[in-house]
């Protein structure tokens, strides 16, 4: 863990060499560390659409655990969240204004320095068994996955369950019906930095008493 505070604009700077000294996956299948024209390029060829409107998106990001740390992010992240049919045809655009989540599957993924750095899947029901695992083989990159061992003291800021076992790429099942890939190096980082950040800060909450 950092010892000693840093200035929050030498956080984000850090954070944000991580991921363009991270080398992109070099499987077509990887996900995690793939530029963001990769992958709306993809998306948009399977029929995905990016929501744009503010009021649906907002309502998209609510309870999303990437949230807590957009503050330490700042201006180095860029999140965008997509829309997809089960059947892979083009959604129609009520169906994109909907308060409700349609029928298919919604991606949110923080980019850092134009790179994937979390991508979280969530769909309109419980994902299936063949579902999640296809997810899994996907972001594995080929590389395959293990569980967390027990009594593992890694830094972590969202929690993780399995590891590719290159190592480069966490995951956490959210329930039924999400999951969540993490660039390991970036979730390390981000629980250091959110230590960093609540020390830096307690000083100034506690001034006073």
């Amino acid at each position: 863990m950092m010892k000693y505070p840093l200035p929050r604009g030498a956080l984000a700077l850090l954070l944000t060499s991580i991921v363009l000294t991270t080398v992109a996956p070099s499987s077509l299948d990887a996900r995690i560390g793939e530029r963001r024209e990769s992958i709306e390029r993809r998306l948009t060829s399977s029929g995905g659409i990016v929501y744009r409107d503010d009021a649906v998106e907002e309502m998209r990001r609510k309870g999303m655990p990437y949230l807590q740390y957009l503050e330490i992010l700042d201006s180095s992240a860029d999140v965008r969240i997509y829309f997809k049919t089960a059947d892979g045809r083009k959604p129609t655009s009520s169906e994109l204004a909907e308060k409700r989540m349609n029928q298919g599957w919604d991606v949110h993924v923080v980019y850092v320095g134009g790179k994937s750095a979390i991508e979280i899947y969530k769909r309109s029901q419980a994902m299936s068994e063949f579902e999640l695992n296809q997810l899994i083989a996907l972001q594995g990159g080929g590389s395959g996955w293990k569980k967390l061992k027990k009594g593992a003291t890694e830094a972590t800021a969202f929690g993780y369950e399995m590891v590719s076992n290159d190592g480069s790429v966490r995951a956490k099942k959210m329930g039924s019906d999400r999951i969540l890939f993490v660039n390991a190096k970036i979730d390390t980082a981000l629980a250091e930095m959110n230590e960093n950040d609540l020390q830096e800060k307690a000083p100034i909450s506690v001034n006073g008493f």
